[in-house]
């Protein structure tokens, strides 16, 4: 059974400053790793958000990278 968490974050938006600091890094490391690893981004009016979704799947591919 997934968590709550899993679920919503999968399902959200997720501005810049918080997907940061949920992957452990400042927002502006995060701001380059978005542009390196080309992660897409969504701007609505003046905000820039990653999908849940594609969060997730740079999370996934980043533990496996360090296994």
């Amino acid at each position: 059974m997934k968590s709550t968490d899993e679920c919503t974050t999968k399902r959200t938006f997720l501005d810049i400053p918080n997907a940061a600091e949920l992957a452990g890094f400042s927002v502006r490391h995060f701001r380059r790793i978005i542009e390196d690893e080309r992660i897409r981004i969504v701007q609505i009016g003046r905000k820039f958000f990653i999908l849940g979704a594609d969060f997730e799947r740079w999370q996934e591919t980043k533990r496996a990278k360090l296994s």
